[in-house]
Formats: C-alpha cells, structure tokens, sequence
C-alpha cells in the first residue's frame, strides 16, 4: 500500500499538536516531509478505549440506555458515522482525517461528539487539553458532511483507574469516569491548518522550539557526535 502524502493529508490529533506549548515546528516538517520516527504506542490503550466503545453499545442495545459509567444526558440513539476525510482547500489545501470514538444523536435532533482518553484526570494531563481541543473541533467541523448536524456538544471522558485493586482475591481494577466539556470553536481549525501549511511549504526546515526534545533533537545531538569523530 502506497504511503499517504503527510503534506497533504493531517488528522485532527495531529493538527491539535500544533496547539500545545511545546510544539516544534522543525520537528513538525521534519515528520511531514521524512515520515514519523518509529515508535512503540502501547496497544493496552487501544485495548481499552475498544472495551469502552463496547460497553457503551451493548448497555444501548440491551437496555436502551448509555452505561452508568457514562454521564452523558437526553441520548437518543448511537450514530452511525464513517472515518472522516474531508478536503479543506480554503484552509491550506488539506485533507483533514480522523475517527470519533462515539457520536450520539440527542432527543433535540443535534449530535454529541465524546472521545474516551485513559489517563488520570489531572493537571499534568490536561498541558494535552489544547490537542484534544483541536482533535474534537476537527471532528465538529467534519461530520456534518457527513449528514450528522448541527453538532451540540464535544465532550472529553477521562476513564480514570482507581489507586487501589477491588480486592485481593483476583486482579480487578475499576476505573472512573470524569466529564470535560469542549467549546465548539471551529474557527480554530481553519486557523491551525494555515498555520501548518506555512511551515511545511518551507524549502528548508525552520527553526526549532528551543525547548524541544523530539525528533530534530535527536537528529542535532547524532549530526554533532558523527561530526566529531
């Protein structure tokens, strides 16, 4: 399978990164331009957001209801949504992709978009906040072409495992869910795919964050040690 063009094609995380205090722009072209540098993404995580997609359809298709873990009021159905990829010509020619974890239709007719992240609620956590931000307005102003409008709500589930197992007869771990509502700020997207059309354009890649500690770190630290030798 041919390899998407990465400057021409962005998803709504990765437009989000753009947001973060942290973001280096050189190491930003850098991935546009040579690919991503490996890495190992734990597929516990995986594991678990699947499980929550799961139980949140089975409790509907059982009981006609959300889970009692999931604090999301006036539902009225889960909607039917395909992964998103849709051409932002007017915001520097891009195609902006992703796939919500859950979107439901409410009894008002609107749709509530709800994304699962497993971590713990806290104040380290939430120096990611802008990116998920980005991510759901990505995805707020993307469903609508497929049908799904007007979009109501964006609404982040930190599920949350306890500090303690159950007990000490088997393994058990129970986690806790928190509710972060997202303002619906569309015009946000449009502004960071401008930007990251700008500095991909670069001929040469720009300069970096003084702080980073990506890629184009990595790549300086190794040009100087092979250069010394």
């Amino acid at each position: 399978m041919a390899r998407q063009d990465q400057t021409k094609i962005i998803s709504g995380k990765d437009l989000g990164s753009l947001a973060l205090e942290d973001f280096c722009p050189r190491c930003f072209w850098l991935e546009r331009h040579n690919g991503k540098a490996p890495g190992v993404f734990p597929g516990i995580f995986s594991t678990l957001d699947s499980l929550s997609k799961k139980s949140v359809r089975r409790s509907f298709l059982e009981r006609g209801i959300l889970p009692d873990w999931l604090k999301i009021e006036n539902v009225k159905s889960i909607a039917d949504f395909k992964k998103i990829s849709v051409s932002m010509e007017d915001c520097g020619d891009w195609i902006l992709t992703g796939t919500p974890d859950d979107v439901f239709e409410l009894k008002d007719g609107s749709f509530h978009i709800v994304d699962y992240k497993t971590s713990k609620f806290t104040e380290t956590q939430d120096k990611l906040f802008p990116m998920y931000e980005v991510q759901l307005n990505a995805y707020a102003l993307a469903l609508p072409h497929q049908g799904l409008k007007p979009i109501s709500k964006l609404t982040l589930i930190y599920c949350e495992p306890k500090e303690e197992l159950d007990d000490d007869n088997g393994f058990k771990l129970t986690f806790i869910s928190n509710n972060k509502e997202i303002n619906i700020k569309p015009e946000i997207i449009s502004n960071l795919l401008k930007k990251a059309r700008k500095i991909i354009d670069n001929k040469n890649p720009p300069s970096p964050n003084p702080n980073c500690k990506g890629i184009c770190r990595w790549v300086d630290d190794l040009s100087k040690k092979l250069s010394e030798k």
